[in-house]
């Protein structure tokens, strides 16, 4: 199942950390194409444990003469992570990374350009992930939704309008994340505006809306949200779907807000520099092959995107009702903004956690 620390790689003040970082490191946006496909290593940059069981030993045994050789992803969110990559020119030839993050790493010249027809499986995706993910291939999603104790709760909000306007009825057992991108997203949502909204006006309704639910909150949680759920010492918690998989408890249940579910959207992209761009890319088709996708789902526990993949997903995973994608509920991209709004955004939510 996922980690929680890899959500921070898209958190606001790691991501505005980020843009001083990358700004001193400099760097091009090599295409990422040299080196031939048929004999190559390539350096993935990943999260420990984010791929299928058997996947790279398969895609070697398929393609004599590519190795792929994975290291892991520095802790310290986005600063962290574009600093390996700054200060490690040329090594890299792949990294996973949400779509927030792979945004400001494009913007820092970190990022490869990206061909689409390089990677014929892609179009086994969606075209609303492949649009809202444009620097590689999107494999996941994480998202948040309204999690309840069935003992506590009979009749759930079934919008995040209502589980505002209903605080009062779950006073003091309403959990939510520690997470400020998330929590400015539903607050903008419940009030019917954009969750990606820059208009100053609006974001000061959405933390006034935050402010007037805060005393009603049991906890801002930065982590297991599901256990005061689990325990009984809260009714409700705003919840990421990864987190209610993992729960595997009958004594909570799901529901995916109208307004839609927000989160992020996660995959692989191309390094600058990379000296492996085509037999990265032959990886990447690998990847998303259906059986290959399956394994990959089955491994990580994560939110899938890829229909023809299904039938080989593990049944506990393809039912879950917070990890397959909702006919009623939109998945919401949050996405990186202007410097002006993200810093904004920043200080709107140190005031709320200061309050």
């Amino acid at each position: 199942m996922r980690r929680p620390s890899l959500r921070k790689l898209g958190s606001v003040a790691g991501v505005l950390a980020m843009t001083a970082v990358v700004a001193a490191c400099g760097g091009g946006d090599g295409d990422g194409k040299a080196g031939s496909a048929d004999s190559a290593t390539v350096s993935f940059l990943n999260y420990p444990g984010w791929i299928g069981e058997t996947e790279i030993a398969d895609f070697q045994k398929a393609n004599s003469g590519i190795t792929v050789k994975e290291t892991a992803i520095a802790e310290g969110g986005s600063a962290a992570l574009a600093s390996q990559l700054a200060q490690n020119k040329g090594t890299y030839d792949l990294v996973l990374a949400g779509n927030v993050t792979a945004k400001r790493l494009d913007q820092g010249k970190l990022l490869a350009k990206f061909d689409p027809a390089s990677v014929p499986n892609l179009a086994k995706i969606p075209q609303e992930y492949r649009d809202a993910y444009p620097w590689g291939v999107p494999t996941n999603t994480g998202k948040v939704g309204i999690a309840y104790n069935k003992e506590l709760v009979t009749d759930p909000p079934k919008s995040w309008k209502e589980l505002f306007d209903r605080a009062d009825e779950f006073k003091g057992k309403i959990v939510f994340p520690d997470y400020d991108r998330d929590v400015i997203s539903i607050a903008l949502l419940a009030l019917g505006y954009d969750l990606n909204s820059t208009d100053a006006g609006q974001l000061a309704e959405a933390e006034k809306l935050i402010l007037a639910i805060k005393p009603k909150l049991l906890a801002f949680a930065s982590s297991d949200q599901d256990k005061p759920l689990l325990s009984g010492s809260a009714a409700i918690a705003v919840l990421y779907d990864y987190t209610y998989a993992g729960a595997g408890s009958d004594k909570i249940a799901w529901v995916s807000p109208t307004e839609g579910t927000p989160g992020y959207i996660e995959g692989v992209v191309p390094v600058a520099g990379g000296k492996h761009g085509d037999a990265a890319a032959k990886f990447l088709d690998f990847h998303l092959d259906p059986v290959n996708y399956a394994g990959f789902i089955n491994t990580t526990g994560a939110s899938f995107l890829m229909k023809e993949a299904e039938s080989g997903i593990d049944e506990k995973i393809l039912d879950n009702v917070a990890l397959k994608p909702s006919d009623t509920s939109p998945f919401l991209a949050e996405q990186f903004l202007d410097p002006k709004t993200e810093e904004a955004r920043n200080a709107m939510w140190q005031r709320i956690k200061a309050s």
